[in-house]
């Protein structure tokens, strides 16, 4: 896909369970609203807790940006929650966008490496070998 079609196409958001690798596996694309991202954030969560999933596959490639108070938000919630549900491991299909770039690796940094491990692909592919390799 053209990075740059993704502005002509609509806000795209989906989360499922992958059994065959026991994760929480998420697909966004296009930019969200603050209160839309929170909003399918929350549908993650209950992925997550109702699998009891430890894993979790993000494929962001083409998310446009998330915002400041969404990183913090993040930070200071949602991840906090997600760990509490039992939150270990994510693999990180990282964003074309530059400034997601920047805001995916900030929420990442702030982020206990002894609570959830965290790695970067460039496609869900690799992303799913690395998952797969992990208890």
């Amino acid at each position: 896909m053209d990075p740059r079609s993704i502005f002509q196409t609509e806000t795209d958001f989906h989360v499922s369970y992958d059994p065959d690798i026991e994760c929480v596996y998420m697909v966004w694309r296009g930019y969200h609203t603050s209160a839309l991202f929170r909003a399918e954030n929350e549908q993650v969560l209950g992925v997550i807790a109702k699998h009891r999933a430890r894993k979790i596959l993000c494929d962001i490639r083409y998310f446009v940006l998330i915002g400041a108070s969404d990183q913090a938000w993040l930070n200071s919630e949602w991840l906090p929650r997600a760990i509490d549900a039992g939150l270990r491991t994510c693999a990180i299909v990282a964003p074309v966008f530059y400034f997601n770039r920047v805001a995916v690796r900030s929420v990442a940094e702030r982020i206990d490496p002894q609570a959830v491990s965290i790695e970067y692909f460039d496609s869900p592919e690799m992303a799913r070998r690395w998952l797969l390799s992990t208890s």
